[in-house]
């Protein structure tokens, strides 16, 4: 899920070729081949972009949508199995394109890290911004306004009864656990080739822990465009979609930043801060 900045901007456990050093000259000569290649073939930011606005606009519609199935499903784990294998699928189809980021708190995490150009950011989360509410959008036309609202047009909402702060520290503490699962097994090394699945797997955890409480969202693009549909097309009163929204800014980039500084102080391969 998260894009390393190297020379063919792949992420290191999409990766398919082997480092020289364990080689000899034969095979050094042949993968120099293989890399300037490989170069003429990188992907250009706009391409990046397209992928992750597809990406999210895919994974916003899932996840909107199987909210109108709750009152016949079984709730929390319904959701945490359709987020997580979404994120699992998408990871293994994008990572190669973009890093299959999806989230604008993990493109944040990726560049902090220095595994993309600081650059990229605002246009990386401008694309992933625009495809959750493109993804939401496609909900609201296919349910009827009683059945949007019924399901809140699957806004990630904090349940009644929760403190702002407890919302805030949940937010927190499960994009901590997502990101940085995505530093140490996408971003970090060229070994683990189940980063997508363990990706995808902490983020059903993290739902199944938490969705009862805030919706689990740990991603600013998961939330916006569902709200913004919901003020338009449901029934509900406009602060019942943003009273609590700035939750899902603040959470997000908070656990983020933790997992960042986890990262950079102790785990880092390169220009780790404590040795």
């Amino acid at each position: 899920m998260a894009s390393v900045y190297d020379s063919d901007s792949r992420p290191p456990y999409m990766s398919s070729y082997a480092h020289e050093e364990a080689w000899g000259q034969t095979a050094i000569t042949h993968q120099k081949t293989s890399f300037s290649s490989s170069r003429k073939k990188e992907y250009s930011l706009l391409t990046k972009c397209v992928a992750e606005f597809i990406g999210d606009l895919t994974f916003v519609y899932v996840g909107t949508m199987q909210a109108h199935l709750f009152p016949f499903a079984d709730g929390i784990l319904h959701a945490a199995f359709a987020h997580g294998l979404t994120i699992f699928i998408l990871a293994t189809a994008f990572g190669h394109i973009s890093g299959g980021h999806f989230n604008p708190a993990v493109s944040w995490a990726v560049a902090g890290a220095g595994k993309m150009p600081i650059w990229h950011l605002p246009f990386y989360v401008v694309s992933q911004l625009f495809g959750g509410f493109c993804g939401a959008m496609l909900t609201a036309s296919i349910l009827t306004q009683t059945q949007l609202s019924a399901c809140s047009a699957g806004a990630t909402l904090v349940t009644d009864g929760t403190q702002w702060w407890q919302g805030l520290i949940a937010e927190t503490v499960v994009t901590f656990f997502l990101v940085h699962t995505i530093l140490i097994t996408a971003a970090d090394t060229d070994t683990v080739t189940l980063a997508p699945l363990a990706i995808g797997l902490t983020l059903s955890i993290d739902i199944l822990s938490t969705g009862s409480i805030t919706g689990a969202s740990m991603n600013p693009a998961r939330s916006l465009g569902p709200s913004i549909v919901g003020t338009i097309f449901a029934t509900q009163h406009t602060s019942y979609y943003w009273t609590y929204h700035y939750i899902y800014w603040a959470g997000p980039l908070l656990g983020s930043t933790i997992a960042l500084c986890v990262y950079k102080l102790f785990e880092a391969r390169e220009d780790r801060i404590v040795p």
